[in-house]
């Protein structure tokens, strides 16, 4: 079943992202504030839209799970599923890898700003200390293990990876409890199944006796957006009743803001998940799924990201990266007028870049 409305956000939510980081890594080395209240606000606004990434893939992820249960006689075909979902996240994925290291080669090569030192004398902020390979890194990247290992790190070169590792396990792990759901207790699947379910959670609660608290939280939301598909398709939830706790959790968030505006905060560590955010996850959730089916401005633009969302996500921080070797020296010179334009083309290349790449590693297999 096909929803417009969670195509939209996708679209949108990327989009967000790229400015984020845009502001991160071009703007902050001229404007860094640690005090700033833009600041703060930017930094939550990017942790509630990871996490709104994941609550709309698991609720497409149900979607997707359901429709394949309809098509194969009340059955569910985890062959299938698997297999689609490593045909939307690899091609990509890979893509990215061999992106970044063709960024860092040139970056090298021709002795760029960030070949030795992306830090300047003026630089309020430098988003990375040095444009690296971290072959080790990339490596442990390719085994999907940054982050779901919470001492290995993802390349630097290319934060936003870390989510798709996170995904990566999610769909094993909603295989896994759809296998458990369809299969007799006493069936191989099921035995083999419930292991792995069961390991994978030992491990991230003991791993090095630390908790990798970052991981569940996220899979807390992944499934929380599987769980509302279904609660949608069996409409246990009202349109009038959503309403009425979407102003409840929007009074309470302003009033949290009101009473301490530190609660606009970003994501550190085992403290991360304040009530701010967690309100504010739970707010864009209710409305992007019941209550924005009329009001999707400039659908358009959005749709059209949409199409291309996943590549613009994984490929935009090393295109970043690679325009601040560029212009690192330049932006110190420039007027605001001048700053803008440059910032449009630059977006207007990433976006345009990744419409073309995602032809190629995306879109044959978008929605499947």
């Amino acid at each position: 079943m096909y929803e417009k409305n969670i195509d939209y956000f996708r679209g949108f939510f990327a989009s967000i992202i790229v400015l984020i980081h845009t502001y991160q890594i071009l703007l902050l080395p001229l404007i860094y504030d640690p005090d700033s209240l833009l600041l703060k606000v930017v930094q939550s606004a990017g942790v509630d839209i990871v996490a709104c990434f994941f609550l709309i893939s698991g609720y497409s992820i149900a979607n997707n799970l359901h429709s394949n249960y309809l098509k194969n006689n009340k059955n569910i075909n985890i062959k299938i599923f698997i297999k689609s979902r490593f045909n939307r996240i690899l091609p990509p994925f890979v893509y990215s890898i061999i992106l970044l290291i063709i960024i860092v080669f040139i970056i090298q090569y021709f002795q760029l700003n960030g070949s030795e030192l992306y830090r300047l004398a003026e630089d309020k902020y430098v988003p990375r200390e040095k444009a690296i390979y971290d072959w080790e890194a990339i490596l442990y990247n390719l085994l999907f293990l940054p982050s779901v290992v919470y001492n290995i790190s993802t390349p630097s070169m290319n934060g936003p990876l870390w989510s798709i590792n996170f995904e990566i396990y999610n769909y094993m792990l909603t295989a896994c409890v759809f296998i458990l759901f369809f299969n007799k207790y006493y069936s191989l699947k099921f035995i083999i199944s419930l292991l792995i379910i069961i390991s994978f959670f030992i491990f991230q609660f003991t791993y090095n006796n630390y908790i990798n608290y970052s991981f569940l939280y996220f899979l807390l939301y992944y499934f929380i957006g599987l769980i509302t598909y279904f609660i949608k398709l069996k409409q246990l939830l009202s349109i009038k009743r959503i309403k009425q706790l979407f102003i409840v959790f929007l009074f309470l968030i302003l009033a949290l803001m009101v009473y301490d505006i530190n609660y606009f905060r970003a994501y550190q560590g085992i403290a991360s998940f304040n009530t701010l955010t967690i309100l504010s996850i739970f707010l864009i959730l209710f409305y992007c799924i019941y209550l924005s089916e009329k009001k999707l401005y400039f659908s358009n633009l959005f749709f059209s990201v949409t199409k291309y969302s996943y590549t613009i996500y994984i490929i935009h921080f090393p295109l970043l990266l690679l325009s601040l070797s560029l212009f690192h020296k330049n932006i110190f010179k420039m007027n605001i007028f001048e700053l803008t334009i440059l910032i449009s083309c630059i977006l207007f290349f990433i976006f345009k870049f990744s419409k073309y790449s995602s032809y190629i590693v995306e879109r044959k297999n978008y929605r499947k």
